[in-house]
């Protein structure tokens, strides 16, 4: 079920409806701080986030061989890691350092591009393209910087609730109240571990049946093959 989401201000408020402390006792730049802690710590538990992905599309140009990738798509991308051709031909990944052994020679091999690198934020196409051809990219972008925006959280709802337990419990150790920050810290793991698995678990059409399940039918092309 879909929920409202909590920005930059209605977490500090949150947080200060909590603690009972007001601007005096703990400037807001003190708490973005904590905030933008809190968020680089489950951010950095992953480093593929489902709602990091995003796809473009980038055109080689003829005789040219590296491509910044940030010119094709409005995202801050982190890592490329799928590559399709027009005839849904996936290029094979090779690594930037065998790519100069074997492509970048005095006699550079040109042609339909086989292979790519991504080095330098740019993607590297092997041989040099000869044409244009539109690829269709897959990648992981870098978070956008949301505390500076003042907007929602960049990622799922589930992250709202455990940043506010983060912040209140950095504050409650500031504080030197060290159980309670304890407590509120508790609670942000716990939080963040239950995300984490919800998000990170693999698509299934159906549940997973090990053994002893119901039987299935299999399909051979013009006919069912037998229960299994």
């Amino acid at each position: 079920m879909a929920q409202t989401r909590l920005t930059k201000a209605d977490i500090l408020q949150a947080v200060r409806d909590i603690t009972e402390l007001d601007s005096t006792d703990v400037p807001d730049s003190l708490l973005t701080l904590y905030l933008r802690d809190g968020y680089n710590r489950i951010v950095d538990l992953e480093r593929r986030w489902p709602f990091l992905e995003v796809s473009f599309t980038l055109t080689t140009v003829a005789d040219q061989q590296s491509y910044t990738v940030n010119d094709f798509t409005a995202h801050d991308i982190r890592e490329v890691i799928s590559v399709v051709d027009p005839n849904n031909i996936r290029l094979s990944y090779i690594d930037y350092s065998e790519a100069e052994a074997q492509f970048l020679t005095p006699a550079t091999p040109v042609g339909r591009p086989t292979f790519f690198s991504f080095w330098a934020d740019q993607i590297h196409f092997f041989p040099r393209p000869t044409d244009a051809y539109a690829l269709t990219v897959r990648a992981y972008r870098h978070p956008t910087d949301w505390v500076t925006a003042g907007t929602t959280p960049d990622g799922p709802d589930a992250f709202d609730l455990p940043l506010v337990y983060y912040v209140v419990s950095r504050v409650y150790q500031s504080q030197e109240e060290i159980g309670v920050a304890n407590e509120y810290e508790r609670s942000f793991a716990d939080a963040i571990s239950l995300a984490r698995r919800d998000i990170m678990r693999p698509q299934s059409y159906a549940p997973v049946v090990l053994a002893g399940g119901k039987g299935i039918r299999r399909w051979k092309g013009t006919d069912w093959d037998s229960t299994i």
